[in-house]
């Protein structure tokens, strides 16, 4: 038996009011008329009981109405085991265990076991405890599955020989992930008969099939905040799933770390006006926090002196430009003299991320080719080759040279590799090699086809092949003036750096001779249109599975004086230098870690993923750099309200406890309700005190 409300038992101490009333006894009412007692002989009274209880049934009667009253007051009601113990609802313990890259730091290693056993050992036995770890990804090392199907003794065991299994990695932090892992397995947990084998304790916790599971997720990570975890934004968080955050951090200063800088593409650069190849932009990072020092040396695996020494204070970020060591010097350990080198950050107290890989930049040498026709006019300002050839085609990782070749040459050299960007003109169409130029496209490679003149049937039908128009139709345009541009596609890629305010006006282009052009497919696109309706640029797009897809344009145009003013206008250079095709030669400076190498896939066909920083090869033996991301460096802790302004439940021993009553409470009014047994004894005290009176009513009579 179990009360609401006990204090009102204080209530049945009024039942020495009665006992009270009892033992005062009454005098009598009646008298006696006798004469004068001066005749009769004194004697002194008899000696007895001043006090002593009367009419004892009608004592107890009147007391168990007053008990019965008090105890109506106290609400009392027969509990359940899973209102009084809420043994009902089967607890689960989730030690989620971070293993990114920042958890290399020394010492961490040996906090995150004993505090995971400090965990284990809290559980009770019946708990089902499951160890789960993460970076990016996340992999249940005993999940709540297994833990279920073993015997209560065994689960502590398990846990912690799970926990010793892990191992941190080089990835990064997704805490958003793992956390939805954890509550959609707690919420998808089956108990029932399948999962545990008999004899053992899940057979006393199955109930019609399926248990109610209530699921403790403690994390166990530094907390950094470089984690990720925007994947929580909009998710449905359990409602018998909260979060515990154990906090692993054992720095007493300010992480300082270190990255490289990439090289933004510059058109015009030559190697003449060029330094880049002597030196490498990198940035280093000084957390806030107390610090020892805030001189920190940057120096090359295998080099004797420091290449720079800086200075970051705390909370600060500053960019450097650090000279590379000479060329063809190899470096001790995993740099070598084929451009690679290992740059290297000293003076932290944490050196997981002071170090970077990096290949040393080189510039690719390639060509854009011009199909030379049969045009001799000898003002080279009425030639379309003299304006391309006064473009910057070169930018900071290749040196293009601009060439006019004849039709053999442009069919032998037009590789996508080594030819970013081609150019025929009208009069060399009939020379032109249909099919060694469709493979070129096929292979990712950028053409220009510009009609500053009348073109044969056999041209035209050449460009219905590459465009897919078989009704393509070609004819000159009359001359009656110039024509100027109408219709701008911005969201064309080529046309789109020049959508911004300010240099998105075609206008004042005028066309004053363009092939009208008619016949075109759903295929190919208009990206700029002339006042007569007529397109004056085309495009087509070649879309490749293994390689970039290949571009084709039509100019309906030259850009001669006498053809257009588009030579002299300011969208003449940003047009065909967007339309040079980019750098398939690259080397990228530097892979971060878990990224695909290149477009290798193993056995299964799966992505071949970098696992480390350092150097790695393709199968081809390209070399790549391989770097720890940046995010894993914000080793500020992260604020725990961020979490619960997501949407999740986050708790504490404490707090959990208070919970547990306040559920605990409301349980059991409600199940008082359901009983009410207050209900009854008021019945039943109304009933005693009816007869009481009764009974007080007769006594009263007897005594009259």
């Amino acid at each position: 038996m179990s009360f609401l409300t006990p204090l009102y038992f204080l209530g049945a101490l009024a039942v020495v009011g009665p006992i009270l009333f009892h033992l005062i006894r009454r005098q009598p009412k009646g008298e006696i008329q006798f004469s004068s007692l001066m005749f009769l002989e004194s004697s002194p009274p008899r000696l007895t009981r001043r006090s002593r209880l009367e009419n004892l049934p009608l004592l107890l009667i009147r007391c168990l109405a007053i008990g019965m009253l008090a105890f109506a007051f106290a609400r009392p009601f027969l509990p359940s085991t899973e209102s009084e113990t809420l043994d009902g609802v089967q607890e689960a313990t989730v030690v989620l265990v971070d293993r990114s890259a920042s958890m290399r730091r020394e010492g961490i290693a040996d906090a995150v076991r004993q505090t995971a056993d400090e965990i284990i050992d809290q559980c009770d036995d019946d708990t089902l405890i499951a160890v789960i770890a993460f970076d990016r990804q996340t992999d249940a090392i005993l999940s709540l599955q297994e833990s279920a199907g073993l015997q209560s003794a065994m689960r502590k065991n398990a846990a912690k020989d799970a926990v010793r299994r892990i191992e941190p990695t080089w990835l990064t932090t997704d805490i958003g992930q793992a956390l939805r892992y954890c509550a959609d397995s707690a919420a998808l947990l089956d108990m029932d008969d399948k999962t545990a084998p008999s004899g053992s304790e899940s057979d006393n916790i199955v109930s019609g099939g399926r248990a109610a599971i209530r699921t403790r997720v403690v994390l166990i990570s530094d907390m950094q905040s470089g984690a990720n975890i925007d994947s929580l934004q909009g998710y449905d968080w359990p409602e018998d799933v909260w979060l515990e955050s154990k906090s692993i951090n054992l720095s007493t200063s300010g992480n300082a770390s270190l990255r490289m800088i990439p090289r933004s593409l510059e058109r015009g650069i030559t190697e003449s006006n060029d330094d880049s190849g002597n030196t490498v932009r990198v940035e280093v990072r000084h957390d806030d926090g107390p610090s020892q020092s805030s001189t920190f040396r940057l120096r090359y695996e295998g080099q004797d002196a420091d290449a720079a020494v800086v200075q970051v204070g705390p909370g600060q970020t500053r960019y450097f430009n650090v000279p590379l060591p000479p060329a063809g010097q190899s470096n001790a350990g995993q740099g070598n003299a084929n451009g690679t080198a290992v740059l290297k950050l000293v003076g932290d107290n944490d050196p997981f991320d002071n170090t970077h890989y990096f290949i040393r930049p080189q510039k690719a040498t390639q060509r854009v080719l011009f199909l030379a026709g049969t045009d001799s006019n000898p003002d080279q300002r009425e030639r379309l080759s003299f304006y391309l050839s006064q473009l910057p085609f070169s930018d900071t990782s290749r040196e293009i040279t601009f060439d006019v070749v004849d039709a053999a040459e442009f069919r032998d050299r037009l590789n996508a590799d080594a030819i970013p960007f081609a150019v025929v003109p009208a009069a060399s169409l009939d020379e032109l090699d249909s099919v060694a130029v469709s493979g070129y496209l096929k292979s990712g490679g950028h053409l220009l086809v510009v009609l500053d003149r009348p073109v044969s049937e056999v041209a035209v039908k050449s460009l219905a092949a590459l465009f897919e128009s078989p009704e393509m139709t070609l004819e000159s345009s009359e001359k009656d003036g110039f024509r100027l541009i109408a219709s701008v596609d911005f969201d064309a890629p080529l046309i789109r750096p020049l959508a911004d305010p300010g240099v998105n006006d075609f206008s004042s282009i005028k066309v004053w001779q363009h092939q009208v052009i008619g016949g075109l497919s759903d295929s190919t696109n208009v990206t700029l249109r002339l006042d007569d309706q007529s397109p004056w640029l085309i495009h087509r797009d070649f879309v490749s599975q293994d390689t970039a897809s290949g571009q084709l344009w039509l100019l309906t145009s030259g850009w001669q004086p006498s053809q257009s003013q588009f030579a002299l206008s300011t969208k003449f250079v940003p047009m065909i230098l967007g339309m040079i095709a980019p750098n398939r030669t690259l080397v990228p400076q530097s892979l971060l870690v878990g990224s695909q190498l290149g477009d290798e896939t193993d056995s299964d066909g799966a992505p071949v993923l970098t696992t480390k920083p350092g150097f790695v090869s393709s199968a081809d033996g390209v070399p790549f750099a391989v770097n720890l991301d940046a995010a894993e460096s914000e080793l500020t802790p992260i604020d725990l309200n961020r979490f619960s302004s997501l949407g999740v439940t986050v708790s504490s021993p404490e707090l959990l406890e208070q919970d547990r009553q306040a559920e605990r409470a409301l349980r059991d009014v409600e199940l008082e309700a359901r009983q009410g047994w207050w209900q009854w004894l008021i019945v039943a005290t109304m009933g005693l005190v009816a007869i009481e009176t009764l009974l007080s009513a007769k006594g009263t009579t007897s005594h009259e």
